[in-house]
């Protein structure tokens, strides 16, 4: 059982070092066919509606940006974010 977990554990690392996440990015909204390679502290992709401005933005994020953005978003902004390649479209 310690190695089979060993294994999963060592192919979990491998699988993360392959290659970085890449995230549409257009941080003036329009027509979005821009992408980018996320540094490696940014693990997430996310779009973020600013609603009273009728705008958004799509570009990499952190985990813990996301979770502060969907606590302290409110009327003001709204992320949705994910995790595999560009999937923010």
């Amino acid at each position: 059982m310690r190695n089979l977990l060993m294994c999963v554990l060592t192919l979990a690392l491998v699988a993360q070092a392959v290659g970085a996440l890449k995230c549409y990015h257009c941080p003036t909204g329009g027509r979005c066919f821009s992408t980018q390679t996320c540094r490696k502290d940014l693990d997430q992709c996310v779009t973020v509606f600013y609603p009273t401005l009728a705008k958004y933005t799509k570009r990499c994020a952190s985990q813990y940006e996301c979770d502060v953005m969907r606590v302290m978003g409110g009327s003001v902004l709204k992320a949705v974010c994910c995790g595999t390649n560009l999937c923010n479209r």
